[in-house]
């Protein structure tokens, strides 16, 4: 992850690690609220969409990137890249957002899961942005 030939970290190593460390935060926080997905999934039953469903679904999506960048496997096709992460927004989805503001006090270890992978989006979008620009 770090130069190999340099003992501080380059801003890319910097910026790369600081993404694997997100990645491994929001995991933690995803362990953390076993509960409170327990009590979603209960009261998921008796509706027409899946909160569950959303975080399962962005986060692997969101956390596909962290890897690729851990690895270094992104370089080819940044714009659908960047495109992608953009429409990653669990807020862009109307029942999600709704669903949300209504109780983020009543789950708030998922709150702290919602608003990690959101700002590990955001940081993944934006090393992809300079990427981009450092190609270019």
């Amino acid at each position: 992850m770090f130069s190999e030939n340099r003992l501080t970290p380059t801003l890319t190593d910097a910026e790369s690690l600081h993404i694997y460390l997100l990645s491994e935060q929001l995991n933690t926080l995803y362990q953390n609220m076993s509960k409170e997905r327990k009590a979603i999934a209960l009261w998921e039953e008796d509706q027409d969409f899946s909160i569950l469903g959303i975080l399962e679904l962005f986060s692997a999506e969101i956390q596909g990137y962290a890897e690729q960048v851990k690895l270094d496997q992104f370089a080819e096709s940044l714009p659908p890249k960047i495109n992608h992460l953009r429409q990653l927004n669990t807020f862009s989805v109307d029942y999600f957002t709704k669903w949300y503001f209504e109780n983020w006090q009543t789950y708030p270890r998922t709150k702290q899961y919602v608003e990690q992978l959101d700002h590990l989006r955001l940081v993944i979008l934006e090393y992809f942005n300079q990427r981009r620009t450092i190609a270019a």
